[in-house]
């Protein structure tokens, strides 16, 4: 149920270097991520009730990283929320360079990430130092 909620939420648009874009979710409401052409894809937007709330730009070199993972108490298996990873990746001398966004679906709160490992970030809140 969380997740149904949680995927009706948050949505994205891929944006092409010919002024088109594709929706995430076709008439067939399947998603539409295996058909991104990612020849002409320019720009990758994260849309929450419809209102673009952050978009990557990429460059001729550059490909998409877009994954969506499970929060919670994994020991309980309790679903709680969402994180949405969203980027670039690029080879720079011969090195995958990645720039990697986090968005938390449970509060909105967007965050960039540093060297990406796998995984979900281990994240501190302020307080908490």
């Amino acid at each position: 149920m969380l997740e149904t909620q949680l995927r009706e939420k948050y949505t994205w648009t891929a944006y092409y270097s010919d002024n088109t874009t594709l929706e995430q979710y076709g008439k067939n409401k399947t998603s539409n991520y295996p058909d991104i052409d990612r020849t002409k894809l320019a720009a990758f937007g994260i849309l929450k009730n419809n209102e673009l709330i952050y978009r990557v730009f990429l460059e001729p070199n550059q490909t998409l990283i877009y994954r969506r993972r499970p929060s919670g108490n994994f020991q309980t298996g309790e679903l709680t929320g969402e994180v949405i990873m969203v980027g670039t990746k690029e080879k720079v001398k011969g090195v995958d360079v990645q720039n990697i966004a986090y968005i938390d679906v449970t509060n909105g709160l967007i965050q960039t990430a540093g060297k990406w490992v796998g995984g979900t970030p281990n994240l501190r809140s302020e307080e908490n130092g």
